[in-house]
């Protein structure tokens, strides 16, 4: 008998409809695009729900700047606040699978929040960087695009 996945995505789940107000900032994953600012104020007040990690500034500067940013913000860019890591595609570990490497991008994991603080850190030399690891279910409710898509390509990574 197989064994049902847990994570299979229902198109069905009953999500809040949350809209962007001028000053909040949203992050496109190709089609998928994220309300940030309210998925930072959730992290914020529900902070033991998630777990904190360090990543290596490195490694994912190769894989997340290799676009222009802005110079003023990156210099504004707060690096005592945590980047945050969203859970793309199934974790391959916790999915049997190994890994590529040890990073979470091999696992699955998008940087959608905290380009600015990725390259400050690289550019002031730094190692590590703190980072928020979102998985799939605790950043759903702030997809503001392309929800029915994502539930395809969910599941369909998880056959």
């Amino acid at each position: 008998m197989k064994k049902k996945n847990k994570r299979i995505l229902s198109n069905k789940i009953v999500r809040d409809k949350i809209d962007l107000k001028p000053g909040d900032e949203f992050f496109p994953n190709g089609i998928f695009k994220f309300h940030i600012t309210k998925l930072i104020e959730y992290i914020e007040e529900n902070s033991v729900e998630f777990q904190i990690d360090e990543i290596d500034v490195n490694e994912y500067h190769k894989h997340f700047c290799n676009e222009v940013l802005n110079p003023e913000y990156v210099e504004a860019a707060d690096l005592n606040r945590p980047v945050i890591l969203a859970e793309i595609a199934p974790d391959r570990l916790h999915h049997g699978y190994p890994p590529i490497s040890k990073d979470y991008y091999s696992r699955g994991y998008n940087l959608i929040d905290g380009h600015h603080r990725l390259m400050k850190a690289n550019q002031n030399g730094l190692e590590k960087l703190k980072a928020y690891v979102v998985r799939m279910e605790q950043h759903i409710p702030f997809m503001i695009e392309g929800f029915e898509e994502y539930v395809e390509y969910w599941n369909y990574k998880l056959k």
